[in-house]
């Protein structure tokens, strides 16, 4: 009786056909991720222009990023229209940042801002 339990299908496994096995993905991701993690203390340790140095960080920070939500975030599997919705953002992100080192920069000069009443 115990063998004929033992062989007989779970409710719940009926139909269900097991999904892609994604460790290897992962574990390569986390490789990938942890070489670019190594660049990035290699680079911050370089003596050179602290903008070339701002830059690299700023690009391989945004790899990172992808491949953590390409990845682990399951988007690569994702439609497009949904990778769209994910990835728009990234240029406003960015127009906003320069907007805000150029007001820094300004208030940093001294020039006066019509924002700002002393």
């Amino acid at each position: 009786m115990s063998e004929h339990a033992s062989t007989a299908p779970n409710a719940a496994d009926v139909g269900a056909q097991p999904g892609p096995d994604h460790r290897r993905d992962y574990f390569r991701i986390f490789w990938v991720l942890l070489v670019l993690t190594i660049v990035e203390v290699a680079v911050s340790y370089m003596k050179i222009d602290k903008r070339i140095i701002s830059a690299v960080m700023i690009a391989l920070a945004l790899s990172k990023a992808s491949f953590v939500g390409l990845y682990y975030m399951h988007l690569k599997y994702e439609k497009r229209s949904l990778l769209w919705l994910a990835f728009l953002p990234l240029p406003l992100a960015g127009f906003y940042a320069v907007f805000l080192l150029l007001d820094a920069f300004n208030l940093l000069r001294g020039v006066p801002v019509p924002w700002v009443h002393h």
